[in-house]
């Protein structure tokens, strides 16, 4: 399985709670420029899941364009910036379960982190800066995971 985790876009830094913080125009045009990437590089989707707050959601909405036909597309609580790993992670071994070969994950930090110490510990908890995409590979046969990369915008944008 082929598990793509991404942070949200660049967002406000005021609202009412941290729940309904919205990204800024940066924040969309770098999601944008992420997913033109992810599209570049062969990647495609046959799940994704997304944290329920608002910033997370806009990234999901300005990225799935590039990524049309994805049919289970899924909101989890267990994805907020205080959310469990644990519980992510099993969300995608589910998933696995299920068939599905590649899915991307819409979070904040530092869950992003999180999951990706909690999947391959060899990678530690790496930190993710708005719009990054760590890639990991978990292998069908024996359940190792590895982070194949992690991308951020300035990387992709000349």
């Amino acid at each position: 399985m082929q598990i793509y985790i991404m942070r949200h876009g660049q967002a406000e830094m005021m609202a009412y709670s941290d729940a309904e913080r919205n990204l800024t125009d940066i924040g969309r045009q770098e999601s944008e420029l992420m997913a033109k990437y992810l599209v570049e590089q062969d990647v495609s989707l046959d799940a994704v899941i997304v944290s329920p707050y608002v910033r997370a959601q806009q990234t999901w909405q300005s990225v799935s364009p590039f990524f049309e036909g994805v049919s289970n597309i899924q909101t989890l609580p267990c994805l907020t910036p205080s959310g469990s790993a644990r519980a992510a992670v099993d969300e995608l071994l589910a998933l696995k379960a299920q068939g599905f070969k590649s899915v991307l994950i819409v979070s904040h930090l530092p869950l992003v982190g999180y999951i990706v110490g909690e999947l391959a510990p060899a990678a530690g908890v790496p930190a993710f800066s708005p719009s990054a995409v760590g890639h990991i590979s978990l292998s069908e046969e024996d359940g190792f995971a590895q982070l194949l990369s992690l991308t951020t915008v300035p990387q992709i944008h000349n």
